[in-house]
């Protein structure tokens, strides 16, 4: 049969106890208290509050966690924030604390004190030697704040460190790719040096440096960045296409050739290279070239019904007045697939053609004729190499038909072009290869001659910019997660960092706190937790709430007046005098809501032993409010003298 307790009796009991100094004999009777009703979290907390007065911390700690546990279950963040935060004060050891904190804060959108309970959780992690876990904690950490760089920075940092490369350079490349939305070009080159500082010769780096710079102005740079991309990879067909923008500022056509025919070489279907080869050859008056290499590249994109494309092409070769014919069908059939009418007409239509079209036209038969010859005159010379063969006994010369001569000029522009770019083993090995079918060709001689000469020639190849100093004040946030400022900071507030500072400051101003907006919403949350952390006696973090909410002018007055209060709380009378008296300055103010903060400002003034200065406030509360509370007692008992003038009670 269950046992029936009176809880107010036993509580009653309690406080008695308490006020004598027998904490051991209130303990027994709030224990009877809560073992009758567990959902009595009040009594709980109260018993937590006991067990640390007895000095058992373990039996504290769990009061608390249980009560913390229910407020969450049962969707009291607010209280579950606060019962969380006065357990932290007595063991700040319990990491999983600051993980449920964090999430709490999340709950409630106060991002930013979810990011700070996180960062003291990674600290700890990373001391602990859990990468793994503190990866984890990352994520939650991004995914709260996507805008903030300096997380996910530190997060493919941990990545690095963790022998993830793979997952290091994935989130390098996507916060390289926000900030070139952004267009903040200058931190992207400050985030790949930092991945160059741990992985020196990565291409992706070095080609993301170059780029950078290109699209900043700084051509030299730019070409010293791609070429030492190029050098870590050859067939990086992106690093190739900026470098081949880069010899265009620098109006280069040869070396701007060299890298498009490269890219073709490595990926024959680049669009990019095969247009802007096509482009550079119309610039040259290579028409005939610019057509043999464009036509494949026209014929794709109809076919992909990238009409634009096709006739950004043709159009380069009209706006040259050339008007070959196939070239003008092709013009017409991309106007007709698009649905422009009127322009497929003119172009049709179009009957007047410049003398040196026939030229061309005539040029790029002679070519084909030329080519179509070849084709019939091989199996002739075969047969003449056979027959010289068996009337001479002779073998025919393997090297030819396994090298023929025709490809010795396309290596040598392929080496021509490694040259260029330092690579001087790549352009070796070429040269060397042609060499072991034909010996003698003194074109190839002569180019490896000159190969050598400038490998013994050239200085050292450049260092990419490292910029060190401004990657150790930018990039530190290791030393800023291990540092005791990271683990003991608590509070963020003002704009959000991304908004703040450029992107260089971010590292340094982590440690300061990750910053918030603070909207409506967020104002009032803030309010709210003040009222809940009040409640728990956690005065300091009620006084930092209600600042927080104070933002708001809507809730300014109530803030100004609540820390007040919890400044008279906490035995600081003279800080709240003068709290009390800026809000009362505030304009708007009721005469109920003037009179409730006179009062209150009187009490300080009382408490601090200025008891004129009480009376004052007390006699200004009952100007607004002459019935405000028992302020008429506390008027007689500072000896204030009353009088009735028509109604109305004065104090002279």
């Amino acid at each position: 049969m269950a046992v029936t307790i009176d809880k107010g009796k036993l509580i009653d009991q309690a406080q008695k106890y308490i006020q004598k100094g027998l904490f051991d004999k209130a303990v027994s009777e709030y224990q009877k208290v809560v073992e009758a009703d567990p959902k009595d979290l009040r009594s709980r907390l109260k018993l937590g509050e006991l067990y640390l007065k007895v000095g058992n911390k373990t039996s504290a700690v769990n009061e608390y966690s249980a009560a913390a546990a229910s407020y969450t279950s049962d969707g009291f963040i607010l209280q579950a924030i606060a019962v969380f935060k006065q357990l932290l004060k007595i063991d700040p050891s319990i990491s999983d604390i600051y993980v449920k904190l964090a999430k709490l804060y999340k709950k409630q959108g106060l991002v930013a004190d979810g990011l700070a309970q996180y960062r003291i959780v990674i600290a700890n992690y990373e001391k602990q030697g859990k990468t793994a876990e503190a990866i984890e904690a990352l994520k939650d950490m991004a995914s709260m704040d996507p805008e903030n760089f300096s997380i996910r920075a530190k997060l493919a940092d941990l990545y690095l460190k963790g022998g993830d490369d793979k997952k290091a350079l994935d989130e390098f490349s996507r916060i390289a790719d926000d900030l070139k939305k952004k267009g903040r070009m200058e931190d992207v080159i400050i985030l790949y040096e930092k991945l160059l500082s741990a992985k020196p010769t990565c291409g992706e780096a070095l080609r993301g440096i170059g780029e950078a710079h290109l699209e900043t102005g700084k051509i030299k740079k730019a070409l010293d960045s791609l070429q030492a991309a190029i050098k870590a990879d050859p067939n990086d067909t992106t690093a190739l296409l900026l470098l081949s923008r880069v010899y265009l500022e620098l109006n280069d056509g040869k070396n701007t050739k060299l890298t498009y025919e490269n890219i073709l070489r490595i990926d024959p279907s680049s669009d990019d290279a095969g247009k802007g080869l096509a482009k550079l050859l119309i610039k040259e008056g290579n028409y005939a070239e610019g057509m043999k290499i464009a036509f494949p590249f026209i014929d794709k994109a109809l076919e992909g019904n990238n009409f634009d494309g096709a006739l950004g092409i043709l159009l380069e070769f009209y706006r040259n007045d050339i008007r070959e014919p196939r070239l003008l069908d092709k013009m017409a059939n991309a106007y007709r697939l698009k649905g422009e009418r009127e322009k497929e007409i003119a172009i049709e239509e179009a009957e007047e053609v410049l003398p040196e079209i026939e030229e061309v036209h005539m040029e790029v038969e002679a070519q084909e004729e030329v080519a179509l010859q070849e084709i019939e005159e091989v199996p002739e010379l075969e047969i003449a190499k056979e027959v010289s063969a068996e009337i001479t006994g002779e073998q025919p010369p393997q090297e030819e038909e396994k090298y023929p001569l025709s490809k010795i000029k396309e290596d040598i522009e392929e080496a021509d072009f490694y040259m260029q770019q330092g690579l001087y083993e790549d352009a070796r090995n070429i040269c060397n290869r042609i060499l072991e079918f034909h010996p003698g060709n003194e074109e190839t001689l002569s180019k490896l001659m000159a190969i050598d000469d400038a490998a013994r020639t050239i200085l050292p190849a450049p260092v990419p910019p490292a910029a060190e100093s401004a990657v150790e004040s930018f990039f530190d946030l290791a030393a800023e997660l291990d540092s005791e400022e990271f683990e003991t900071l608590t509070t963020p507030s003002g704009m959000r960092e991304a908004e703040k500072f450029g992107f260089e400051d971010i590292f340094s101003e982590f440690k300061k706190g990750v910053d918030t907006q603070l909207g409506k919403e967020d104002t009032e949350t803030h309010y709210n937790l003040g009222i809940a952390y009040k409640e728990m006696g956690l005065l300091d973090d009620a006084i930092r709430e209600f600042k927080i909410a104070s933002a708001d002018h809507k809730m300014e007055f109530d803030c100004y007046n609540l820390i007040g209060i919890c400044y008279v709380e906490k035995g600081a009378y003279k800080i709240a005098v003068e709290i009390f008296k800026k809000g009362l300055q505030l304009p708007g103010i009721s005469d109920d809501a003037y009179a409730g903060m006179s009062y209150e400002l009187g009490t300080a003034y009382e408490l601090s032993g200025m008891t004129g200065e009480a009376l004052s406030a007390y006699l200004e509360t009952s100007k607004k409010n002459s019935g405000f509370r028992d302020v008429q007692s506390k008027i007689s008992q500072l000896g204030g003298s009353r009088e009735t003038k028509k109604g109305r009670v004065s104090y002279v």
